[in-house]
């Protein structure tokens, strides 16, 4: 069942495709095959003159561009359509505030997220706080009363060496700083009571 190819005759702008690409409709065989050559001799001919060119199709290509036509033609009656537009309009909106909810939906988690986070730092800061808190109380010690028990921690300072050393030190030099002080004071005042 195999057969030549029908081509049909039709322009490229389009706009006489239905009636020309009909011409050899009909044919078969060598007659086929003839009017091939004749509407291919009328397109050449054409170009030479300057009107439409015209091209072979096959039933394929053909159907291809009869659809294209037809989506084109439909595409700018919906352009043009009010009932349509207004349709396109309304989905624009609900998309529109589809997404606005999404976005709120999200922002709320998140927000939610950052109290939780915001809660558990806050947790770990004070626990922190409590284990230190205990630990300075146990290296420390429990008195009964708060001027004791600060006499106990003075002592166990006392106990080490540079500490000590360094309280020797303070206090051979505080006599000397506060006479100095003393001094420097006294003259101060000196030349004020001269003055007076």
């Amino acid at each position: 069942m195999k057969g030549p190819k029908k081509r049909w005759l039709t322009a490229l702008d389009g706009s006489d495709a239905g009636a020309a690409g009909l011409a050899g409709d009909g044919a078969e065989g060598d007659d086929a095959d003839d009017a091939a050559e004749s509407a291919h001799s009328v397109a050449r001919r054409d170009e030479h003159v300057g009107a439409p060119t015209r091209t072979l199709l096959s039933r394929k290509e053909l159907a291809r561009e009869l659809r294209r036509q037809a989506y084109q033609k439909a595409k700018r009656a919906r352009a043009a359509d009010p009932k349509h537009l207004a349709m396109k309009e309304a989905a624009k909106l609900r998309r529109r505030e589809l997404y606005q909810q999404a976005k709120g939906r999200r922002k709320e988690r998140e927000a939610e997220l950052k109290e939780k986070e915001k809660a558990a730092v806050a947790a770990d800061q004070a626990e922190a706080k409590r284990q230190l808190a205990e630990r300075v109380k146990s290296a420390i010690g429990r008195g009964s009363e708060p001027g004791r028990a600060l006499a106990r921690d003075i002592e166990r300072a006392l106990q080490c060496a540079d500490v000590r050393e360094l309280m020797d030190r303070l206090r051979s030099e505080s006599a000397v700083l506060a006479a100095q002080h003393a001094g420097g004071a006294l003259a101060l005042s000196a030349p004020e009571q001269d003055d007076g």
